[in-house]
């Protein structure tokens, strides 16, 4: 019942509250309130006023072998004066970066002064013609700068790749480009033997595959290029057998070794496009003649070279020979 009381007087206020408001007489000061408020605004606004704006500077033309040593301000304060309509543009929302161009010739050490005069003289493009200035802080940029050591290095791919099961590298990781110029103080450039890009890291790679790897930053020191290609070539492998003729290196010219048996199987593993590549120097087994003339065995274990990158995993049978040395 109490409930019931409290809404009907709530209810009874806002009608008295409606009936007030909305009579002939409240509704027409409303509306002359309104205007006369208008017109103190438009009044107010073509008036002179000042205000502060602040406004961002952007350098250009900076060449990537000179640094700047010492720290030019990355804004401006200017005093202003306009109509305050006109000042409406130069809200935050309205400002854009003043943009200061440095192209300029860069001797070894240096430094740049921009006057308050040809600060001003540009700010004052910057601003629209009926803008004054009054006061601009600081009035005046000094940019130190001093021209970089450069040398060039190799880039080396950090990574941990993983291959899927029965596949194999079928050539060598490529980077493109694999060299970098890079820019720095000379006593750091001369500590930088190659520059390293970001853990590559791939897990059951099946497939020929292309990434970019970001270089690895190194304080104080400028990179030609922030990223390198990474070809990563993969193909299936599979087994191959083939008789391998047993050599001899180091041998005198009057001096010969016969090995028995001369001829031992071999079997390596190679990529599908290479199965039928194989040359006769890609896969050497030999003796050395320098290690029998001090044995005492007439058994010697056979020694392997593999002189190519697309065959891996190779072994042979039998992995020892018997010989004999023999003068011509």
């Amino acid at each position: 019942m109490a409930e019931k009381k409290g809404i009907n007087f709530i209810s009874y206020n806002l009608q008295k509250l409606k009936s007030f408001f909305f009579t002939k007489d409240i509704l027409s000061f409303l509306l002359f309130l309104a205007l006369s408020s208008t017109f103190w605004f438009v009044h107010a606004l073509g008036k002179e006023r000042e205000t502060n704006i602040v406004v961002p500077i952007r350098y250009v033309g900076i060449p990537i072998n000179v640094a700047i040593t010492n720290s030019p301000p990355s804004e401006i304060s200017l005093n202003i004066k306009d109509q305050g309509m006109r000042l409406f543009d130069y809200s935050k929302s309205h400002i854009t970066p003043l943009t200061i161009d440095l192209s300029r010739v860069f001797y070894q050490k240096g430094e740049i002064l921009i006057t308050p005069d040809l600060l001003s003289g540009r700010i004052r493009r910057y601003l629209k013609p009926t803008t004054s200035i009054l006061d601009i802080h600081p009035d005046s940029i000094l940019i130190q700068y001093e021209k970089l050591g450069v040398k060039t290095v190799p880039i080396k791919l950090t990574s941990k790749i993983e291959l899927a099961n029965q596949y194999m590298l079928s050539n060598e990781i490529q980077l493109d480009p694999n060299l970098v110029t890079i820019f720095g103080p000379r006593r750091i450039l001369d500590t930088i033997k190659s520059v390293h890009t970001d853990l590559l890291e791939l897990k059951n790679l099946n497939d020929t595959s292309y990434f970019h790897c970001k270089l690895k930053p190194i304080k104080l020191v400028r990179f030609s290029v922030k990223h390198t290609k990474v070809s990563v070539f993969v193909e299936p492998f599979t087994e191959r057998k083939v008789q391998i003729p047993v050599t001899a290196i180091n041998c005198p010219a009057g001096m010969s070794i016969r090995t028995f048996p001369t001829f031992v199987n071999a079997t390596y593993t190679v990529g599908l496009s290479q199965f039928y590549t194989l040359s006769p120097n890609d896969i050497q087994v030999y003796l050395d003649f320098n290690e029998l003339k001090l044995s005492k065995q007439s058994k010697q274990i056979l020694k392997i070279k593999n002189n190519t990158s697309h065959i891996t995993n190779i072994r042979i049978s039998p992995t020892e020979v018997e010989f004999i040395l023999e003068e011509k």
